[in-house]
């Protein structure tokens, strides 16, 4: 290891880092640092439940300079506007409900997903969603159905709220026909349990047990209003004839879903005789491993019930009921999972760039389940889903603002920051420039172009959209004036009739392009000059211009087989000898094209163009199959190009990350010209994710994305290594802009 170079290298990187932070210091004050684009203040919540006999004020505010203005929108982006008596936008700007009869309710206003958005000239933010749900007071019953259970076993009864409701009405108490009161608790080594999602629990039931009748008492949230259940529930216990081994009920495979903090019940009602034994595993995440639930005081069993204390993240994955007795045993699985609210927050919240040069935003974020991330500019979606945003260089329209949306099912979440452009910005534009000329042959010619812009523009000279070199005749020069124009000239030597024909001034930077073209016209007869091969992909448009010199011209014509064009209707020529064929195909179109420039004395010139269509890559779509695959499984996938012109690279990635053959598990195989496959011995955790398949030729790229499922993952997990991913993504852009910091 050569150590002085190594050490220099590494000094150099502190060094760029230290004139980036001190680049950074010196842009915290622009001139226009105290001018900012919207930020929130206040941001609606995900959930806006009420009544129709109450309403409901939403709230939203942001900052900025100067003052955003606040519009309400809905998912689609549209505008919202007053509906008399049912919706209205406060002075304040907040969207504001009225209280309304039932017979008023529309859907479409009242069950509506809506959002803020905030916006000044430097540009738009939107809130997260905003689910709005009014709910018209209307006549409901709780019902309690009779449970069957065998004596000695526990049971469950359980309170059946109507659907259309059930969302706002909680179980708040059971009441027995003998003057019993039951309420949710902490006593769990007591006959009787209100588990946390309702449900009555009763353990070791008797024949005595038979002779009761249960009730439950329910609350509306958004009214206050308290029912008692209008049927009586009872246990129907049958004595056991014999021994049977142990069934459980299909009510244990419905997923639990429980917020961060709360208390949750799994269930596992089984049922034989003897009366069995529970025992509840976790499988270790990523692997079809399991081990002992632990109980302790925040875990505890109740005959097959666990229930959970203040559930936390780590929670959440796959569990196990294992149910035995003396004859028999059966198992089933079930998932957890613990959501945590969603939050995000984008790093940096503010940078000022330079044109050309890159930014990076990474969006960091929390909560579980993370189920899409998603970014917009300006209230517009740009198409990234990874949470690390680059733009490679910086243009001026690249400014304004960046937000970063997280999903899952229940909520979302956003962040907002401000992309600012460093330095000034001053396109090229071109101030003084030549006009059209016709001459005689003989003179010399002087063509001069003037351009401004800052940084200082390079200009460059075509004929006939080719580039113009210096060469004996033909000379390029320019200087910079004290004001910072450039002025550039073209010289030509003894002007010849071949000489005519489009000539075109360009000035370019790196923050835009400015261009004068006119003619110059040499007496003299036709000539063509010689046309390079023209390569273009199939589908595209083709437009080429004849480089006719010598004048006066009479006609310009386009040949192919010596037949006149136009033939089709695809192909239009116009007078200044200018052939577009629309949509080319490789079958029809590619052929050698010939220009015929004729002046009014019958002289002729001819010139030919041998014009290639390049078939672009199509890759055919692929797939995992239909159903997540499991931990330990093979998986493979083959990415075929059945058309494209050769030689075809293809390449895979995963979550955008390239793929290297041999390494993480992964094999690549290129079995012909035309496909290559995809290989994984053992999946695990990081196999998990998008798929893609990216076909290059000369003509193209093309590219096809396929999920794959693992099973035995939880939410958690796959939150975990999602945000691993962002970090690692992170720091290699980090350090990409580091680098190209330092070569600058």
């Amino acid at each position: 290891m050569n150590m002085p170079n190594e050490r220099l290298k590494w000094l150099m990187l502190y060094a760029a880092v230290a004139l980036i932070a001190c680049g950074q210091t010196l842009a915290a004050n622009p001139p226009d640092a105290d001018q900012k684009g919207p930020v929130f203040l206040k941001e609606p919540t995900n959930r806006i439940d009420f009544s129709n006999s109450t309403g409901a004020e939403i709230e939203c505010k942001s900052s900025g300079n100067p003052m955003p203005e606040i519009i309400w929108i809905r998912s689609d982006g549209t505008a919202v506007g007053d509906v008399p008596g049912l919706r209205q936008i406060s002075s304040d700007g907040k969207l504001v409900f009225p209280p309304f009869r039932a017979e008023d309710y529309r859907q479409e206003v009242h069950a509506q997903v809506y959002a803020c958005l905030a916006r000044n000239q430097f540009g738009s933010i939107i809130s997260r969603d905003v689910n709005v749900r009014a709910v018209v007071s209307q006549h409901y019953e709780e019902d309690i159905h009779k449970a069957f259970v065998i004596r000695g076993n526990s049971a469950i009864l359980k309170c059946d709220i109507p659907s259309f409701v059930a969302d706002f009405v909680n179980v708040i108490s059971w009441h027995s026909d003998e003057q019993e009161n039951f309420y949710p608790g902490t006593e769990y080594d007591g006959k009787y349990l209100v588990l946390p999602s309702g449900e009555l629990h009763i353990r070791e039931v008797g024949p005595e047990d038979g002779y009761k009748s249960y009730q439950c008492r329910t609350k509306h949230r958004l009214t206050g209003e308290t029912r008692l259940s209008a049927t009586k529930g009872r246990l129907v216990i049958t004595e056991p004839i014999s021994s049977s081994p142990p069934k459980i009920n299909a009510l244990t495979y419905k997923p639990n879903i429980v917020e961060s903090s709360a208390t949750t019940a799994i269930l596992c009602p089984a049922q034989g005789y003897p009366a069995p034994s529970f025992r509840w595993y976790k499988f270790i995440e990523g692997t079809t491993r399991k081990q002992a639930v632990v109980l302790n005081d925040r875990v505890k069993q109740v005959s097959g019930t666990l229930i959970i204390k203040d559930a936390v993240v780590e929670d959440s994955g796959k569990y196990l009921c294992v149910v035995n007795n003396s004859v028999g045993g059966e198992s089933v699985e079930t998932v957890l999972t613990v959501t945590a609210p969603l939050s995000a927050k984008i790093d940096p919240p503010t940078q000022t760039v330079d044109f050309g040069r890159p930014a990076v935003f990474t969006c960091q974020y929390t909560g579980n389940p993370i189920k899409t991330v998603s970014w917009m500019k300006d209230g517009k979606a740009i198409g990234h889903s990874e949470p690390v945003l680059r733009i490679e260089s910086v243009k001026k329209e690249d400014k304004g603002m960046y937000q970063c949306f997280v999903r899952n099912d229940q909520e979302s979440a956003e962040a907002s920051a401000e992309l600012k452009l460093g330095g000034r910005f001053d396109p090229p534009v071109i101030r003084q420039a030549f006009q059209e000329e016709t001459m005689e042959p003989g003179p010399s010619v002087f063509l001069k172009c003037v351009a401004g812009g800052n940084p200082t523009p390079e200009i460059s000279w075509e004929l006939d959209g080719k580039k113009i070199a210096n060469n004996d005749r033909y000379q390029v020069g320019q200087y910079v004036t004290v004001n910072g124009d450039v002025v550039s000239y073209l010289n030509i030597t003894s002007v010849h009739a071949n000489d005519g024909g489009l000539y075109k001034c360009i000035a370019k930077s790196k923050v835009g392009v400015a261009e004068h073209s006119a003619k110059l016209n040499v007496y003299g007869l036709p000539y063509i000059r010689q046309m390079e091969k023209k390569a273009i992909v199939a589908g595209e448009t083709l437009i080429v211009t004849c480089p006719v010199a010598g004048y006066p011209i009479d006609s310009i014509v386009w040949e192919r087989d010596n037949r006149a064009l136009p033939i089709n209707r695809k192909q239009k020529v116009f007078p200044n000898g200018t052939l577009i064929i629309e949509n080319v195909e490789r079958n029809s179109d590619q052929a050698t094209y010939t220009c015929v420039a004729k002046n009014q004395e019958g002289y002729s010139a001819r010139g030919s163009l041998e014009v290639q269509v390049m078939v672009p890559p199509q890759v055919l779509p692929f797939s995992f199959g239909e159903s997540a695959a499991d931990v330990g499984d093979i998986a493979s996938a083959n990415c075929v190009v059945p058309k494209g012109d050769l030689p075809l690279e293809i390449r895979w990635s995963l979550n955008s990350a390239p793929i290297i053959n041999g390494e993480n598990g992964f094999t690549l195989v290129r079995l012909n010209k035309r496909t290559s496959s995809l290989n994984i011995d053992s999946l695990n955790a990081f196999h998990r994710g998008v798929y893609k398949c990216i076909a290059t030729n000369e003509a193209g790229t093309s590219e096809y994305v396929a999920e794959l499922q693992v099973n035995g993952l939880s939410q958690h997990e796959i939150s975990k290594y999602e945000q691993i991913r962002a970090r690692l993504l992170y720091m290699l852009s980090s350090l990409s802009v580091l680098v190209s910091g330092v070569g600058a």
